[in-house]
């Protein structure tokens, strides 16, 4: 996991670039490079996870990676490369290609088509720039295209943060995208990486169970550190997660926080303490003074006044800086788990409507996960230096949910829904069913964040009646903090 940043087409672009990547400097704080060509300069920020390999790296062409290549090990063997830096895999494999004379977009382009992972990255041959970001956008990337003037300009980031102009044109790259930059005309060329729909359906419940409990073992399994830890609520995402872990990984630990009394502290001891996971919680008591102190680098983070952003960027804020002053550099949440098996309760009315009107609904969902939901955890764990890692986003995973019918997702029986069905199912024998079906808040509720955000606005001045009070409120906290780029 690192900071990702470049720019071509400007006259100084390696300058440039290391201004772009002091901004980032909280999301790699072990190393920094850039790499320089002629036009055109790329750059990164290193947190070491995986393997000790600096970055840029360097051979007929550059590479930054953002992110990690979960399968690494397997395409090295392949290879018969003997390493334990997945960056070194993926550039060896990219360089390969255009060895074989691909082009760097197809090249890109084939390798990625093998890789399970999570990444956004940029790759610079000669004249041209190659962006690439995960099916899904589990790792941000954003970038500024200006294409009307005599020499075209491209310029990209992790964050939005590190462009210093143009920020009104400031775009986040699609997920799944592979785009080509050539410096000379600002010629385009594109591919994308898709989420394929399933070959065939699962809808026998215990098939279905069976093979979604295997698929999320094995994504836990290859995402776990020596210093992973995992956020957890208590709520089944959560509560399935450590379970599977504990049993990988005997000493993992899991970090919680709320206010004194708040139902989601109360809820992670007490599903702890059923799960026979006490000894592995580690609880923070947040004070409404301590979550006032966290506002400004949570608007910061995620560069955003949004008061649900806001509420639900806290507390995980306050986990990633729980777990970062206990050592971990990794964070494993339950992200993804409702958009992927029916867990909100729109997906209710839409079963209604036929199911497949909820399978609709599920691929929208993860479509847009990345805008409304990843790149805010992103950057909320990041500020600490932690990374985020999501198994239930994981490739075959994703599969794996696309594959179950969407009746066993959402279950209607008499006049009662059980959302999340299929995941709760898969989770039987592992958890004792006083967890498996039981419904949580949602977290910024479930903490107590909500009620303190509520009250600062109150006491700010803004009028609960005269509506929008707690965006009027992050809206002063931003202006009074100097944080001019929000409003651009």
């Amino acid at each position: 996991m690192c900071g990702i940043a470049g720019a071509a087409g400007t006259p100084d672009t390696n300058e440039e670039v290391k201004k772009m990547l002091a901004a980032l400097g909280h999301r790699g704080p072990d190393a920094c490079g850039t790499y320089q060509a002629k036009g055109l300069s790329i750059g990164n920020t290193l947190l070491k996870i995986t393997g000790d390999m600096l970055q840029p790296l360097v051979g007929k062409g550059a590479l930054v990676l953002n992110g990690e290549i979960f399968n690494f090990r397997e395409l090295a063997a392949e290879q018969g490369i003997k390493t334990d830096s997945d960056t070194e895999v993926l550039f060896a494999l990219i360089e390969t290609k255009i060895k074989e004379g691909e082009t760097p977009t197809n090249a890109i382009f084939s390798v990625l088509s093998r890789v399970n992972g999570d990444y956004a990255l940029a790759y610079a041959l000669d004249n041209e720039l190659v962006l690439a970001r995960d099916t899904v956008g589990v790792k941000p990337l954003f970038y500024s295209l200006e294409k009307g003037v005599e020499i075209p300009k491209l310029a990209f980031a992790s964050e939005k943060k590190a462009f210093y102009s143009q920020r009104n044109q400031i775009k986040p790259f699609p997920p799944g995208r592979v785009m080509s930059f050539d410096i000379r005309n600002g010629r385009l060329e594109e591919k994308s990486l898709t989420i394929e729909p399933p070959q065939e359906r699962i809808s026998e419940e215990h098939e279905a169970a069976s093979s979604l409990r295997a698929a999320l073992e094995k994504a836990i399994e290859i995402r776990l550190t020596k210093t992973s830890g995992i956020a957890f609520s208590g709520g089944i995402d959560s509560t399935f997660l450590a379970a599977l872990a504990k049993n990988i990984d005997p000493s993992i630990s899991l970090y919680a926080v709320g206010l004194p009394d708040s139902h989601d502290l109360a809820q992670a001891q007490r599903a702890a303490g059923i799960a026979g996971m006490e000894d592995s919680l580690k609880t923070h008591l947040l004070s409404p003074e301590e979550i006032e102190a966290g506002i400004p680098d949570v608007i910061y983070s995620t560069e955003s006044t949004d008061p649900m952003k806001i509420a639900i960027g806290l507390p995980l804020y306050f986990v990633a800086k729980t777990a970062k002053g206990d050592g971990k550099r990794v964070l494993l949440t339950g992200q993804g788990a409702d958009e992927l098996f029916g867990g909100y309760s729109r997906h209710e009315g839409l079963l209604e409507q036929g199911p497949e009107m909820l399978d609709r609904a599920i691929y929208s969902d993860l479509k847009n996960i990345s805008t409304i939901n990843l790149e805010r955890d992103d950057m909320v764990t990041m500020a600490n230096s932690v990374e985020l890692r999501v198994p239930f986003l994981d490739q075959e995973v994703i599969k794996t949910g696309l594959s179950i019918s969407p009746e066993l997702k959402v279950l209607k029986r008499d006049s009662l829904y059980i959302r999340k069905y299929i995941l709760r199912k898969a989770a039987d024998g592992l958890l004792p069913s006083e967890l498996l079906w039981k419904e949580k808040k949602a977290i910024q509720y479930g903490t107590g964040v909500q009620k303190v955000l509520d009250r600062l606005a109150r006491e700010a001045g803004f009028s609960k009646r005269e509506g929008n009070h707690i965006e009027k409120y992050l809206k002063q906290v931003a202006a009074n903090e100097g944080f001019d780029f929000i409003f651009r």
